[in-house]
């Protein structure tokens, strides 16, 4: 089954807004927004849709996410390491892309889709467990089988060099 191109992993790519940084700083409330300008975004997100009704209160906004179904970004984890004398500021930020399930009678269903992460203003998609497990043991077979096309060639070598000095002859009688 074939995916389509909003679903397709985007794993090989990253994304940067300069012109974003320098005007705005990055930090754990304005994640999400600079997030929200990146190719991994879902424009039509419960996130957009909550930021198009202005002069909501933050628990106006609580309230009508918990009775809305759909993709949703929210924020999974923030570490930012601030300027010292000896180091510029850091900062790590992953964004969960999960999928809201309402259910009138309980808490709602949310879903787990993808993992992103904002390293230093740079935002990347988390690779799948399946994506790196796989890619690891493509790069394994083929360290294994070179090394064992290295000690075939060193046993041939071996082989001949024997056989020049008559250590492999056949003993005759």
């Amino acid at each position: 089954m074939a995916e389509d191109a909003s679903s397709a992993p985007l794993t090989n790519i990253s994304w940067e807004d300069k012109a974003w940084l320098q005007a705005f700083p990055l930090n754990q409330t304005t994640v999400l927004d600079y997030f929200s300008h990146s190719q991994f975004y879902d424009r039509t997100c419960i996130n957009e849709q909550v930021k198009m009704q202005r002069g909501l209160t933050a628990e106006d906004m609580e309230d009508m996410v918990v009775r809305m179904s759909g993709v949703e970004y929210v924020l999974h984890h923030a570490h930012e390491v601030p300027p010292s004398a000896d180091s510029t500021a850091h900062s790590l930020y992953v964004i969960l892309k999960q999928v809201r399930t309402y259910r009138p009678s309980s808490t709602p269903q949310l879903t787990p889709d993808r993992y992103y992460y904002v390293l230093d203003g740079v935002a990347y998609e988390v690779p799948s467990v399946h994506a790196v497990l796989s890619e690891r043991l493509m790069r394994l077979g083929w360290l294994l089988n070179s090394a064992f096309e290295g000690l075939a060639a060193a046993a041939s070598a071996e082989q001949k060099a024997n056989e020049g000095e008559g250590a492999l002859q056949p003993h005759v009688k």
